[in-house]
């Protein structure tokens, strides 16, 4: 068994990353279609690069987790909560879905659902934040379906395709997410 499920939701199960992945993460790092969405859009990631950062993060205690189709166990990217502060109890969540045929089907809504859960039931984290850029449209409707508020917009700090772009900072609190999961 490759992926184990850790924490499952929805259509969804988030597992611990395998590190044999690393070719299936570069060439996703690569592709131009996904990370003009992300924060990471400039970087070339090689190979070995890759490979070298998912042993790492593989042996980290950092919450890198696999998100995986519970139909055909099929890898489809990535959430991450890091940033992680246990004096005041918040985190930064970090999420992508790197196989371009699975976008807007809802998988990362259930994923960023299953990593809440995880985050507020086991962690007791109390607010969990992310940034988005302005233009990912589709992203803001998913944090929105699983009710993370706008709180903050970073303007023209984003330099993307020879544009300047505003950077959305939202976040989640646990007594949201307790009367929302009710």
């Amino acid at each position: 068994m490759k992926y184990f499920p850790k924490i499952s939701r929805g259509k969804v199960y988030l597992s611990p990353i395998h590190t044999d992945d690393y070719e299936l993460f570069t060439k996703w790092m690569n592709d131009k279609r996904i990370t003009d969405w992300i924060t990471t859009w400039p970087r070339i990631i090689s190979i070995s690069s890759e490979k070298e950062w998912l042993e790492n993060v593989a042996k980290s205690w950092e919450y890198n987790l696999a998100i995986i189709r519970k139909d055909g166990d099929k890898l489809l990217w990535t959430v991450w909560l890091f940033h992680i502060d246990h004096i005041n109890q918040s985190a930064e969540l970090w999420i992508s879905i790197g196989d371009f045929d699975e976008h807007s089907k809802w998988y990362g809504a259930d994923a960023i659902n299953a990593m809440l859960s995880f985050s507020y039931d086991t962690l007791n984290l109390y607010n969990v934040f992310l940034q988005v850029k302005s233009f990912n449209k589709k992203a803001i409707a998913c944090y929105k379906k699983v009710w993370f508020q706008e709180i903050w917009t970073r303007h023209h700090c984003q330099y993307c395709n020879g544009e300047w772009h505003d950077l959305v900072i939202m976040e989640m609190l646990k007594p949201d997410w307790q009367e929302k999961n009710i």
